[in-house]
C-alpha cells in the first residue's frame, strides 16, 4: 500500500550487525545503524529493537527518537493509525475464544502507544480500508478467520477456513474447504469459491489458479466480477503494478505482461520484482559460484533495474548471495 508521508523515503540499511536508515533521495544516512532488529517506516514511525532481546520492541520517529518505549514481544508496522503488538506475560493470558492460557496475545496501539484494542488475538493483521482479518488460532474445533473493525468489534464471524490477504480494492481472497473465492469487508461472498488458489486484487485484477491433470497450479487473471480476463497459462505470476505483471511459463524465466495478457517484456530473467515508480528489479543467475555461510555452493546473481519497456536503467551488477 503506497505511503503518502515523507517517511517512505527512509530505507533500511545494515552495517556491522546493526540496522539504520538512509534517504532514498540522496543516499545519505539519516539514522545511523544502531538497532539489532528494525522494520520499515510507515506513517512516520518504525518498529525497532535496540538489542534484539525479547519484549524490547518499540517505535522511533523519522529523527531516530524513541517515541513508544520498548516493551513489546513483537511489533508490526502502522497502518491506518494502528499497529499490531504482542504482549508477553509470565502468568499468561486467558484466550477468551477457547479458555486456553497463552503466554502472549496481540492487540492494537495508536501512535501514542495506547491500546485501542486490548490484547486478545493470536496475531494482529494490519487494518486496510478500516477492517482487519483475524484468526482464531490452530485450535481444535476453531482454526477459522473473520473480520474486525477498528474498535475490535467482530463484524464478520470467524467462519472461513482462510482469508489469505488483507482487503485490497475492497476484496480479499477466502477459502472454504479446498476452494477459493473473494469476500467484501462485510463478509459477503462477491466471487464464488471456484478456484484452487487465489491472490489479492491489484489494479482491478486478481491472479487465480486451477490445478491441471498433473496437480500443478496454472495461473490466470480475473476482474472484479469474477470473469476470466487472462486465460490460465502461467506457472508463476505477480500482481499488476503500473499496468504490468511478472510471469513465468514453466521454463523458470521471467518477463512481464500487460492487462490484455500480451507479453511486453519477454521472459529472459531468472527472477523479477513488481514495478514501482517506473522501474523493477530483475535478477540473472551467472555461471560464477561462491560458497555461502552454510558451506553450500551457490550461483552468483546479477541484479539490475529495468524500465517499463525492459530497457536497463541501472546495469546489472553482482549481488553477493554468499554473504
Amino acid at each position: 500500500m503506497a505511503q503518502s508521508d515523507a517517511s517512505q523515503d527512509l530505507m533500511l540499511t545494515y552495517d556491522n550487525g546493526k540496522y539504520g536508515y538512509y534517504s532514498n533521495k540522496n543516499g545519505e544516512i539519516v539514522i545511523k545503524p544502531q538497532f539489532k532488529l528494525a522494520k520499515n517506516f510507515t506513517e512516520g514511525l518504525a518498529a525497532v529493537n535496540v538489542n534484539g532481546l525479547e519484549n524490547e520492541w518499540g517505535y522511533i520517529d523519522t529523527s531516530g527518537k524513541i517515541v513508544i518505549a520498548p516493551q513489546f514481544r513483537e511489533a508490526t508496522s502502522f497502518s491506518e493509525g494502528l499497529a499490531g503488538v504482542e504482549i508477553y506475560s509470565e502468568t499468561g493470558f486467558i484466550y477468551q475464544r477457547s479458555g486456553n492460557k497463552f503466554r502472549s496475545l496481540w492487540g492494537y496501539i495508536d501512535k501514542s502507544g495506547n491500546f485501542v484494542i486490548s490484547p486478545q488475538f493470536v496475531y494482529a493483521f494490519p487494518f486496510i480500508n478500516g477492517v482487519a482479518r483475524f484468526w482464531t488460532g490452530a485450535i481444535v474445533g476453531q482454526n477459522k478467520y473473520g473480520v474486525i473493525d477498528k474498535t475490535g468489534k467482530e463484524i464478520v464471524e470467524a467462519k472461513f477456513d482462510n482469508i489469505a490477504s488483507d482487503f485490497y480494492e475492497g476484496l480479499a481472497p477466502f477459502r472454504i474447504g479446498n476452494k477459493w473465492g473473494f469476500i467484501d469487508t462485510s463478509g459477503k461472498i462477491v466471487i464464488e469459491p471456484n478456484f484452487d488458489s487465489a491472490s489479492r486484487f491489484s489494479e482491478g485484477f486478481a491472479a487465480v489458479a486451477w490445478k491441471n491433470k498433473y496437480d500443478v497450479f496454472i495461473w490466470g487473471f480475473i476482474n472484479r466480477s469474477g470473469k476470466i480476463v487472462i486465460q490460465p497459462q502461467f506457472s508463476v505470476v505477480g500482481r499488476f503494478s503500473e499496468g504490468l505483471a511478472k510471469f513465468s511459463k514453466f521454463d523458470s524465466k521471467y518477463g512481464y505482461i500487460n492487462k490484455t495478457g500480451r507479453v511486453i517484456i519477454k521472459a529472459q530473467f531468472d527472477g523479477a520484482e513488481d514495478f514501482s515508480r517506473g522501474s523493477a528489479e530483475v535478477f540473472t543467475r551467472t555461471k560464477k559460484k561462491c560458497i555461502d555461510l552454510h558451506g553450500s555452493e551457490q550461483f552468483r546473481v546479477k541484479v539490475g533495474l529495468i524500465d517499463r519497456t525492459g530497457k536497463f536503467i541501472e546495469k546489472p551488477v553482482y549481488q553477493d548471495v554468499c554473504g
